[in-house]
């Protein structure tokens, strides 16, 4: 074969290979957009939201537009024991659970935009989890250290389709088509996935207590004149419908997390719960469960699996709490919305 002939074979060869590529790429995405793995409601074939019984952030996007829920728990797994039915039980408002481990504010406020965008005027209640660690921030813009499929959310289709093409993605599209299963954590048609199973070789390790016990570092702090989390959450509230109920949340945290008082971590602790309840006094129709402070009867070990991880007996009394937070908001403003 002459030299011409032989180069004009190869770049035949090439363009067969990349159009073949392209082909397969492109059926991959149809594919991929049409089973619609995370059931993000996207789809043409898609239907009413159905996903459940997955690895919890993989049906965050499914339970987050499920109209049957007017109402939403949004934080990190410092609210994530908190459950949906018991608040519903107690208020008549359909919750659902979104809380994402690990996620801190853009992740948590993406969730929010997420729930807004899919309920708008139906949305009756939102339960806001402040975790000190996360909305004390200076920087709000971080996420979290987990890693979040801000694409899964995105408004922008295209950034939808580029993160759609993974390999997780491929498995999710098999879980969903029943063809494969996951023995990761659950989640319940609301949402709600129990943690405490997840923590056992931690409750059974005989160093929990000096690990719990030991004391976090009172003199890193100072941030106390200015809380840029507190802003950006400010101004999502303001563009909530003005009868939407809004309930923040400090969760506790065990006893050895408690600053001493005066210290540096101490003031700026401080001056960030304020900043939040001042929010709250602005906005009509928002109310504070306050265990920002340790709480008689409530510091014990044997409720904590460590520093900023709680056990049942706590979310049920955090539950109580937030549904008379609710009942007494909207009897406030005179809104016949609670059995």
């Amino acid at each position: 074969m002459s030299a011409p002939a032989q180069h004009h074979s190869w770049t035949r060869f090439a363009l067969w290979v990349v159009c073949s590529a392209f082909g397969s790429l492109s059926a991959l995405l149809v594919a991929l957009y049409l089973i619609d793995p995370y059931d993000t409601g996207r789809s043409p074939l898609s239907g009413a939201s159905q996903l459940r019984g997955q690895k919890e952030l993989n049906a965050t996007a499914s339970v987050g537009r499920n109209p049957n829920f007017t109402g939403a728990v949004i934080g990190n797994s410092t609210i994530a024991l908190v459950m949906p039915s018991q608040l519903t039980a107690m208020t008549g408002i359909p919750f659902a659970q979104l809380a994402v481990a690990g996620s801190h504010v853009p992740e948590q406020l993406t969730v929010l935009d997420w729930f807004m965008r899919h309920h708008g005027s139906t949305t009756k209640a939102l339960v806001f989890s402040i975790d000190r660690d996360t909305w004390c921030t200076r920087d709000p813009e971080k996420p979290g250290q987990n890693p979040f499929p801000f694409w899964r959310f995105s408004k922008s289709p295209l950034e939808y389709l580029s993160g759609l093409i993974s390999v997780s993605s491929v498995e999710q599209a098999g879980r969903r088509l029943g063809l494969t299963r996951t023995a990761k954590a659950q989640s319940a048609a609301d949402g709600y996935w129990d943690y405490e199973p997840l923590y056992a070789a931690q409750m059974a390790d005989p160093r929990r207590m000096e690990k719990l016990h030991t004391r976090s570092d009172d003199q890193v702090g100072g941030l106390t004149k200015s809380f840029p989390a507190a802003d950006v959450l400010e101004q999502k509230l303001r563009m909530l419908p003005a009868d939407v109920s809004v309930v923040l949340v400090f969760p506790p945290v065990f006893t050895a997390k408690q600053p001493r008082p005066k210290t540096p971590r101490y003031v700026s602790e401080q001056a960030c719960r304020r900043r939040f309840v001042e929010l709250a006094s602005r906005r009509p129709n928002t109310a504070v469960v306050d265990w920002w402070n340790d709480r008689r009867g409530m510091t014990g070990p044997d409720l904590f699996i460590d520093h900023i991880h709680y056990l049942h007996p706590i979310a049920r009394a955090l539950e109580q709490e937030i549904a008379a937070a609710l009942q007494k908001v909207q009897r406030s403003a005179g809104v016949d919305r609670i059995n």
